[in-house]
Protein backbone atom coordinates (compact mmCIF):
# COMPACT_ATOMS: atom_id res chain seq x y z
CA UNK A 1 0.00 0.00 0.00
CA UNK A 2 2.74 2.61 1.22
CA UNK A 3 4.75 1.38 -1.87
CA UNK A 4 1.27 2.29 -4.38
CA UNK A 5 1.00 5.17 -2.75
CA UNK A 6 4.97 6.71 -3.58
CA UNK A 7 3.98 5.24 -7.22
CA UNK A 8 0.87 6.85 -7.80
CA UNK A 9 2.12 9.96 -9.64
CA UNK A 10 5.42 8.35 -10.97
CA UNK A 11 6.21 6.62 -14.35
CA UNK A 12 7.89 3.32 -14.10
CA UNK A 13 9.33 3.46 -17.29
CA UNK A 14 10.97 6.93 -16.15
CA UNK A 15 12.29 5.15 -13.70
CA UNK A 16 13.96 1.93 -15.24
CA UNK A 17 15.68 4.59 -17.39
CA UNK A 18 16.98 6.31 -14.47
CA UNK A 19 18.43 3.05 -13.02
CA UNK A 20 19.50 2.27 -16.19
CA UNK A 21 21.82 4.66 -16.57
CA UNK A 22 23.20 4.51 -13.16
CA UNK A 23 27.16 4.38 -13.00
CA UNK A 24 28.20 0.98 -12.21
CA UNK A 25 31.34 1.58 -10.57
CA UNK A 26 30.11 4.27 -8.07
CA UNK A 27 27.06 2.17 -7.31
CA UNK A 28 30.00 -0.89 -6.39
CA UNK A 29 31.94 1.73 -4.35
CA UNK A 30 29.15 2.19 -2.62
CA UNK A 31 28.26 -1.24 -2.17
CA UNK A 32 31.98 -1.57 -0.37
CA UNK A 33 31.17 1.21 2.05
CA UNK A 34 27.72 -0.14 2.62
CA UNK A 35 29.47 -3.55 3.59
CA UNK A 36 32.55 -1.82 5.68
CA UNK A 37 29.89 0.13 7.90
CA UNK A 38 28.70 -3.12 9.36
CA UNK A 39 32.17 -4.35 9.90
CA UNK A 40 32.53 -1.37 12.05
CA UNK A 41 29.28 -2.25 13.73
CA UNK A 42 30.74 -5.75 14.25
CA UNK A 43 33.55 -3.68 16.32
CA UNK A 44 30.83 -1.90 18.00
CA UNK A 45 28.85 -4.90 19.33
CA UNK A 46 32.37 -6.75 19.90
CA UNK A 47 32.85 -4.02 22.89
CA UNK A 48 30.08 -4.09 24.30
CA UNK A 49 30.05 -7.63 24.70
CA UNK A 50 33.44 -7.30 26.06
CA UNK A 51 32.24 -5.27 28.64
CA UNK A 52 29.65 -8.61 29.37
CA UNK A 53 32.65 -10.78 29.94
CA UNK A 54 31.68 -12.69 26.34
CA UNK A 55 34.48 -12.73 23.80
CA UNK A 56 32.92 -12.81 20.49
CA UNK A 57 35.42 -12.43 17.16
CA UNK A 58 34.59 -9.86 14.53
CA UNK A 59 34.30 -12.06 11.53
CA UNK A 60 31.64 -14.28 13.80
CA UNK A 61 29.59 -11.20 14.51
CA UNK A 62 29.96 -10.02 10.79
CA UNK A 63 28.16 -13.16 9.86
CA UNK A 64 25.57 -12.14 12.54
CA UNK A 65 24.74 -9.15 10.85
CA UNK A 66 24.48 -10.58 6.99
CA UNK A 67 22.18 -13.22 8.31
CA UNK A 68 20.49 -10.80 9.99
CA UNK A 69 20.08 -8.75 6.99
CA UNK A 70 18.65 -11.30 4.95
CA UNK A 71 15.77 -12.21 8.05
CA UNK A 72 15.02 -8.44 8.25
CA UNK A 73 13.79 -9.12 4.27
CA UNK A 74 10.95 -10.73 5.76
CA UNK A 75 10.38 -8.68 8.57
CA UNK A 76 8.69 -5.56 9.68
CA UNK A 77 10.30 -2.16 10.00
CA UNK A 78 14.69 -2.29 9.38
CA UNK A 79 15.57 -4.11 12.80
CA UNK A 80 13.43 -7.21 12.64
CA UNK A 81 16.68 -8.83 11.97
CA UNK A 82 18.16 -7.75 15.60
CA UNK A 83 16.04 -11.29 17.24
CA UNK A 84 18.76 -13.34 14.89
CA UNK A 85 21.47 -11.29 15.97
CA UNK A 86 20.07 -12.12 19.65
CA UNK A 87 19.92 -15.64 19.15
CA UNK A 88 23.75 -15.83 17.66
CA UNK A 89 24.68 -14.17 21.23
CA UNK A 90 22.47 -16.78 22.87
CA UNK A 91 24.34 -19.49 20.69
CA UNK A 92 27.42 -18.17 21.43
CA UNK A 93 27.04 -17.96 25.52
CA UNK A 94 23.87 -19.62 26.55
CA UNK A 95 22.44 -16.51 27.99
CA UNK A 96 19.53 -14.53 27.32
CA UNK A 97 19.97 -11.58 29.28
CA UNK A 98 23.46 -10.97 27.91
CA UNK A 99 22.24 -11.58 24.16
CA UNK A 100 18.77 -9.12 24.43
CA UNK A 101 21.06 -6.89 26.70
CA UNK A 102 24.21 -6.37 24.12
CA UNK A 103 21.67 -6.09 21.08
CA UNK A 104 19.63 -3.78 22.62
CA UNK A 105 22.45 -1.16 23.88
CA UNK A 106 24.11 -1.77 20.01
CA UNK A 107 21.02 -0.32 18.68
CA UNK A 108 20.43 1.92 20.87
CA UNK A 109 23.94 3.90 20.79
CA UNK A 110 23.02 3.57 16.84
CA UNK A 111 19.93 5.57 17.16
CA UNK A 112 22.04 7.74 19.27
CA UNK A 113 24.69 8.26 16.64
CA UNK A 114 21.26 9.14 14.04
CA UNK A 115 19.98 11.59 16.49
CA UNK A 116 23.26 13.28 16.86
CA UNK A 117 23.84 14.27 13.11
CA UNK A 118 20.37 14.57 12.88
CA UNK A 119 20.97 17.91 15.81
CA UNK A 120 23.84 18.89 14.35
CA UNK A 121 22.63 19.19 10.97
CA UNK A 122 19.15 21.08 11.86
CA UNK A 123 21.37 23.86 13.82
CA UNK A 124 23.07 24.33 10.41
CA UNK A 125 19.81 23.86 8.34
CA UNK A 126 16.42 26.07 8.51
CA UNK A 127 15.22 24.45 5.40
CA UNK A 128 12.96 22.02 7.22
CA UNK A 129 11.50 24.03 10.29
CA UNK A 130 8.78 26.09 7.79
CA UNK A 131 7.41 22.98 6.60
CA UNK A 132 8.24 20.78 9.54
CA UNK A 133 7.45 23.05 12.54
CA UNK A 134 7.49 20.17 15.23
CA UNK A 135 10.57 18.48 13.97
CA UNK A 136 12.96 20.70 15.58
CA UNK A 137 11.64 19.74 19.23
CA UNK A 138 10.46 16.42 18.69
CA UNK A 139 14.24 15.57 17.50
CA UNK A 140 15.56 17.76 20.51
CA UNK A 141 13.11 15.45 22.99
CA UNK A 142 13.91 12.63 21.18
CA UNK A 143 17.82 12.97 21.90
CA UNK A 144 17.25 14.30 25.39
CA UNK A 145 15.69 10.73 26.05
CA UNK A 146 18.12 8.97 24.32
CA UNK A 147 21.19 10.61 26.42
CA UNK A 148 18.48 10.21 29.59
CA UNK A 149 18.71 6.21 28.87
CA UNK A 150 22.45 5.96 27.70
CA UNK A 151 23.13 7.85 31.29
CA UNK A 152 20.88 5.19 32.79
CA UNK A 153 22.85 2.15 30.66
CA UNK A 154 26.44 3.31 31.38
CA UNK A 155 26.29 4.77 34.54
CA UNK A 156 25.74 3.24 37.77
CA UNK A 157 22.29 3.60 39.04
CA UNK A 158 21.22 2.73 43.06
CA UNK A 159 17.34 2.83 41.56
CA UNK A 160 18.18 0.45 38.54
CA UNK A 161 20.10 -2.02 41.12
CA UNK A 162 17.00 -1.21 43.45
CA UNK A 163 14.66 -2.79 41.10
CA UNK A 164 15.53 -6.20 41.20
CA UNK A 165 13.93 -7.14 44.78
CA UNK A 166 11.15 -5.15 43.81
CA UNK A 167 10.37 -7.00 41.07
CA UNK A 168 7.38 -9.53 42.11
CA UNK A 169 5.08 -11.28 39.79
CA UNK A 170 2.50 -13.40 41.56
CA UNK A 171 2.25 -16.74 39.53
CA UNK A 172 5.04 -15.56 36.49
CA UNK A 173 8.18 -16.93 39.23
CA UNK A 174 10.10 -17.74 35.57
CA UNK A 175 9.38 -14.58 33.93
CA UNK A 176 10.11 -12.61 37.13
CA UNK A 177 13.45 -14.11 37.15
CA UNK A 178 14.31 -13.43 33.42
CA UNK A 179 13.42 -10.00 33.97
CA UNK A 180 16.19 -9.71 37.00
CA UNK A 181 18.60 -11.17 34.84
CA UNK A 182 17.96 -8.70 32.12
CA UNK A 183 18.69 -5.82 35.02
CA UNK A 184 21.89 -7.66 36.08
CA UNK A 185 22.94 -7.33 32.89
CA UNK A 186 22.46 -3.87 31.97
CA UNK A 187 23.84 -3.10 35.33
CA UNK A 188 26.93 -5.13 33.87
CA UNK A 189 27.61 -1.77 31.72
CA UNK A 190 27.41 0.21 35.16
CA UNK A 191 30.60 2.69 35.37
CA UNK A 192 31.69 1.18 31.66
CA UNK A 193 32.28 4.86 30.18
CA UNK A 194 35.09 3.68 27.89
CA UNK A 195 32.81 1.23 26.55
CA UNK A 196 30.47 3.97 26.15
CA UNK A 197 33.11 6.63 24.31
CA UNK A 198 34.34 3.63 21.87
CA UNK A 199 30.66 2.28 20.99
CA UNK A 200 29.52 5.85 20.88
CA UNK A 201 32.49 6.84 17.89
CA UNK A 202 32.01 3.87 16.41
CA UNK A 203 28.55 4.87 16.14
CA UNK A 204 29.59 7.92 14.32
CA UNK A 205 31.70 6.54 12.35
CA UNK A 206 29.24 4.13 11.57
CA UNK A 207 26.60 6.95 9.96
CA UNK A 208 29.21 8.61 8.54
CA UNK A 209 30.06 5.48 5.86
CA UNK A 210 26.26 5.58 5.29
CA UNK A 211 26.02 8.88 4.63
CA UNK A 212 28.55 8.35 2.21
CA UNK A 213 26.90 5.27 0.70
CA UNK A 214 23.94 7.36 0.03
CA UNK A 215 26.17 10.24 -1.35
CA UNK A 216 27.63 7.72 -3.77
CA UNK A 217 24.59 6.65 -5.25
CA UNK A 218 23.01 10.18 -5.79
CA UNK A 219 26.18 10.80 -7.35
CA UNK A 220 25.61 7.34 -9.70
CA UNK A 221 22.22 8.86 -10.44
CA UNK A 222 24.04 12.23 -11.06
CA UNK A 223 21.47 13.53 -8.75
CA UNK A 224 22.32 16.83 -7.53
CA UNK A 225 21.64 16.19 -3.52
CA UNK A 226 24.60 18.07 -1.40
CA UNK A 227 26.52 15.80 0.78
CA UNK A 228 25.97 18.18 4.12
CA UNK A 229 21.91 18.41 3.60
CA UNK A 230 22.25 14.23 3.45
CA UNK A 231 23.34 14.33 7.50
CA UNK A 232 20.11 15.39 8.20
CA UNK A 233 18.08 14.10 5.92
CA UNK A 234 19.77 9.91 5.83
CA UNK A 235 19.67 10.23 10.29
CA UNK A 236 15.72 11.32 9.65
CA UNK A 237 14.76 8.65 6.81
CA UNK A 238 16.54 6.16 8.72
CA UNK A 239 14.34 7.03 12.00
CA UNK A 240 11.60 6.89 10.05
CA UNK A 241 12.31 3.56 8.62
CA UNK A 242 12.62 1.80 12.35
CA UNK A 243 8.74 1.95 12.26
CA UNK A 244 7.27 -1.54 12.18
CA UNK A 245 4.97 -0.59 9.08
CA UNK A 246 6.12 -2.56 6.43
CA UNK A 247 8.16 -5.84 6.06
CA UNK A 248 12.00 -3.94 5.84
CA UNK A 249 10.56 -0.21 5.25
CA UNK A 250 9.19 -0.97 1.56
CA UNK A 251 7.10 1.45 0.91
CA UNK A 252 8.36 3.81 3.75
CA UNK A 253 11.53 4.03 1.94
CA UNK A 254 10.39 5.75 -1.21
CA UNK A 255 7.84 7.91 0.48
CA UNK A 256 10.14 9.51 2.96
CA UNK A 257 12.86 10.60 -0.09
CA UNK A 258 10.23 12.04 -1.71
CA UNK A 259 9.02 14.29 0.83
CA UNK A 260 12.59 14.84 1.82
CA UNK A 261 13.76 15.93 -1.26
CA UNK A 262 10.87 17.28 -2.68
CA UNK A 263 11.13 19.79 0.12
CA UNK A 264 14.73 21.29 -0.34
CA UNK A 265 13.98 21.44 -4.10
CA UNK A 266 16.99 20.05 -5.29
CA UNK A 267 15.38 19.62 -9.26
CA UNK A 268 15.37 15.71 -8.73
CA UNK A 269 12.18 14.44 -10.44
CA UNK A 270 9.79 11.78 -8.46
CA UNK A 271 11.33 8.72 -10.72
CA UNK A 272 14.80 9.98 -9.85
CA UNK A 273 14.26 9.66 -6.40
CA UNK A 274 12.36 6.67 -6.34
CA UNK A 275 15.02 5.20 -8.71
CA UNK A 276 17.69 6.62 -5.40
CA UNK A 277 15.70 4.48 -3.12
CA UNK A 278 15.52 1.64 -4.92
CA UNK A 279 19.10 1.36 -5.39
CA UNK A 280 19.45 1.94 -1.71
CA UNK A 281 17.20 -1.24 -1.10
CA UNK A 282 19.05 -3.21 -3.83
CA UNK A 283 22.25 -3.10 -1.99
CA UNK A 284 20.90 -4.04 1.08
CA UNK A 285 19.01 -7.34 -0.89
CA UNK A 286 22.65 -7.72 -2.26
CA UNK A 287 23.79 -7.78 1.43
CA UNK A 288 20.60 -10.20 2.41
CA UNK A 289 21.62 -12.38 -0.28
CA UNK A 290 24.95 -12.63 1.17
CA UNK A 291 23.67 -13.41 4.38
CA UNK A 292 21.11 -16.39 2.96
CA UNK A 293 23.96 -18.06 2.15
CA UNK A 294 25.84 -17.43 5.31
CA UNK A 295 23.22 -18.68 6.72
CA UNK A 296 22.81 -21.72 4.45
CA UNK A 297 26.23 -22.54 4.95
CA UNK A 298 27.03 -22.70 8.92
CA UNK A 299 26.45 -25.31 11.16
Amino acid sequence: MLLCWALRKTNLPEIFLALRSANIPLLIAAWLIYSTSYYIRSHRWRVLLKAQGVDASIPFLFKSYLVSIFFSNFLPSTIGGDAIRAFDVWRLERNKSIAVATVFVDRFLGLLGLILFAVGALLLSQKLIAPLPLLYPSVLLAAAIVFLLTGMIFIPSEKLAQLKPQIKLPFWQKLQQKLINIIKAFLAFGNRKDALAIALGLSLMVQISVIGHYYLIAKALDLSVPLQNLFLIIPLVTLIMVLPVSINAIGIRENAFVFFFGIYGYGTSRPETVAFAWLAYGIVIIQGLLGGIVYGLRK
